[in-house]
């Protein structure tokens, strides 16, 4: 389907028939973006638990090398938990959004604590910080 794209300094606009989508502008290169109701579109279009559940995973890699090695970690460390914890992640991230995920990642990796319950922990104490900021 042709497609027409509105390139702001911000953000794309993306127009093909009677299809619209908004997208926050991406300078990296290689840097995608998926709003998270093409996410959820997506999960909802596979058949099966276990495609959805791959699919969530594959999302959540998708995020990058600290998703990557932090998933790695939780799978490892967590045989027999990992699929709710994938699942409690992926709720983060259709909450929350890419960047907070992959920064709360980030801060598991440097602490070696692996489980959705401390990235929850993480977004709950960046919350109270901008909070209580100015």
């Amino acid at each position: 389907m042709p497609g027409t794209l509105y390139l702001y300094a911000d953000r794309v606009r993306i127009v093909a028939g009677r299809h619209e989508a908004v997208h926050p502008r991406k300078f990296a290169p290689h840097e995608g973006s998926t709003l998270a109701s093409h996410r959820a579109a997506l999960v909802a279009a596979v058949s099966g638990k276990r495609g959805k559940r791959y699919l969530k995973r594959q999302q959540l890699l998708d995020l990058g090398e600290p998703a990557l090695l932090y998933l790695t970690e939780l799978v490892h460390r967590r045989p027999r938990q990992w699929v709710g914890e994938v699942d409690r992640l992926h709720e983060i991230l259709q909450g929350h959004g890419p960047e907070v995920l992959r920064r709360a990642m980030e801060e598991g990796l440097k602490e070696e604590v692996f489980s959705a319950a401390h990235v929850e922990g993480f977004l709950q104490r960046s919350l109270v910080f901008q909070e209580a900021m100015p």
